[in-house]
């Protein structure tokens, strides 16, 4: 084979894996801002994966907070509780929402007050690497739709 034909079999082989790689976006995101002085609150948004197969996110980060976890709501004879949540899976072609009531990113021990219209980061991971990020807008609770 020819070092022409090695280039072009490399290339066209490296573009389809690279066409194969998961795409996620976050759309719609926003970050519920409560009273001061509240040491948690959540984030919501409507992830997006573009790809032919499923992405699994397992982990998440803020520069909002210390920490960012992926929960779910529960219903347990009568009581309604949050419960953490090790990984979620975005269907290949599809989408997955994160809103109230449903899962959620909680971000626990914030860094600071945040305020309607500020802005917080968000990044989304699975075991290798980043998948996504965005930056949110803080929206008060009481303007949620």
């Amino acid at each position: 084979m020819s070092a022409i034909n090695r280039y072009l079999l490399t290339t066209i082989l490296f573009s389809l894996s690279c066409s194969a790689l998961a795409e996620l976006t976050i759309k719609e995101g926003y970050v519920r801002g409560l009273p001061p002085g509240q040491p948690n609150t959540a984030a919501f948004m409507r992830l997006v994966n573009t790809a032919d197969q499923d992405v699994v996110i397992t982990g998440a980060a803020s520069n909002g907070a210390e920490l960012a976890e992926v929960h779910s709501h529960k219903h347990h004879h009568g009581m309604m509780s949050m419960e953490k949540v090790d990984q979620l899976t975005v269907p290949a072609n599809g989408e997955l929402v994160l809103a109230p009531g449903k899962y959620h990113l909680m971000l626990i021990n914030l860094t600071r007050p945040l305020r309607e219209s500020d802005e917080v980061l968000i990044r989304l991971f699975n075991d290798e690497e980043e998948l996504t990020r965005a930056t949110l807008p803080v929206r008060s609770v009481l303007n949620e739709r």
